[in-house]
């Protein structure tokens, strides 16, 4: 008996180190991701250094943006029904963040180009605009019409959705980074931004 039990011990050991280690080499290969690791909208690769900093407001002046995250939605011409839809999806997609919705702040960016704006004035929704290429970059994407996208609190443009707007998805996508980021460090930012 004594025998028996000692002939199984490697077998047991190698079925308890091995078999984990050929699982994760099958997942490897064949490029399975769970599920809680996906991204709804497109991550940028290499993330993109914007320069928020310089958007102009269109009604008003602009806030120092240095420390929030932004939901950009990039609108070249005026506001129709689509648009008015997309950007309330992106409205209530920030109050969803409930105790998070501090850290963000929602955009509606058009071109240096027009000087009426494109979005009738709303209160806690920001009216910019940028340099025509930047508006042009963020509304189309490999010839892909974009209808919103995600800058981190350092200015990097980190994510993009393209249209139809998935809202849930970006909430989902901002909340994952938002638990991933540190409150410190984008209060260091802006303390940073307003120092210069």
């Amino acid at each position: 008996m004594e025998r028996l039990r000692g002939r199984w011990q490697p077998l047991a050991l190698l079925a308890i180190f091995g078999l984990p280690t050929v699982g994760a080499m099958v997942m490897v290969f064949s490029d399975w991701r769970p599920s809680t690791f996906t991204n709804n909208g497109d991550l940028v690769q290499p993330a993109e250094q914007l320069n928020p900093g310089q958007w102009r407001g269109v009604t008003e002046e602009a806030p120092t943006l240095a420390g929030d995250w932004l939901i950009v939605a990039p609108q070249r011409g005026d506001c129709g029904s689509d648009c008015r839809d997309r950007v309330d999806q992106l409205n209530r997609a920030q109050i969803a963040l409930d105790r998070d919705i501090e850290r963000v702040r929602l955009v509606v960016l058009q071109p240096d180009s027009r000087e009426a704006p494109v979005f009738e004035p709303v209160p806690g929704i920001l009216n910019l605009s940028a340099p025509d290429a930047v508006v042009d970059r963020f509304a189309r994407h490999e010839g892909e019409p974009m209808a919103a996208h995600i800058v981190d609190y350092r200015g990097y443009h980190v994510m993009r959705y393209a249209r139809p707007l998935d809202a849930s998805g970006l909430l989902d996508d901002l909340e994952n980074l938002l638990r991933l980021a540190k409150e410190e460090a984008e209060r260091r930012a802006l303390e940073e931004a307003t120092a210069e």
